[in-house]
């Protein structure tokens, strides 16, 4: 008789605000959130080549590499395909690159990425955060040259780079929350895991 074993991805989300490195009272959200159908694509590609040969060739070769914030709402579900209501980052980006990557064990990853005090809350105007997203996309210094023939969530051609000025770019995980006001004052640390259990 044979055990049937299944691998799981469980992915955690934490978001947390700070007022000059000091916690603030009540900014704590934490919770599972959810691989969308672009993300389980993705990877599912991510792992496999697509021509094994003198020359191999991937099927996809992006990589986590950004995240965003939004204030809409919508249920936190696997057909999620983009924010519901994005935020500008900056005065031009909706994305922003993920700041540092860690591995707390040997089956797990964890991004992180801080949004400073005048990200989000452009010209001080204060921001009710509801939701978060993280995105993958190629690296720049390939400048989209890449063997990317099948991974294509967002219509554009399928070698070309994640465009941060656009909220409309397709998600991989998703996850909505009671509203975070962002403000001046506040630095948002959201770190988001992924665990291979």
């Amino acid at each position: 008789m044979r055990l049937k074993e299944d691998i799981v991805i469980e992915s955690n989300v934490w978001l947390l605000m700070r007022e000059r490195g000091k916690l603030v009272p009540g900014s704590h959200r934490e919770g599972h959130n959810v691989f969308t159908t672009n993300g389980k694509n993705w990877l599912a590609k991510l792992i496999a080549w697509s021509t094994i040969s003198g020359t191999d060739i991937a099927y996809t070769n992006r990589r986590v590499r950004w995240m965003a914030l939004g204030k809409g709402s919508q249920l936190e579900a696997s057909t999620v395909s983009q924010l519901a209501d994005p935020v500008l980052a900056t005065p031009t980006d909706y994305l922003r690159p993920i700041q540092t990557v860690e591995f707390p064990t040997s089956t797990s990853t964890r991004f992180i990425k801080e949004f400073g005090t005048t990200e989000v809350t452009i010209a001080g105007v204060p921001v009710n955060i509801t939701e978060a997203a993280l995105y993958s996309d190629v690296s720049p210094a390939n400048n989209g040259a890449v063997d990317d023939v099948s991974y294509d969530p967002i219509g554009s051609p399928a070698a070309t780079m994640l465009d941060p000025t656009r909220g409309i770019n397709a998600v991989i995980a998703y996850k909505a929350f009671d509203g975070l006001s962002k403000t001046v004052d506040f630095t948002l640390e959201v770190r988001w895991e992924f665990r291979f259990v």
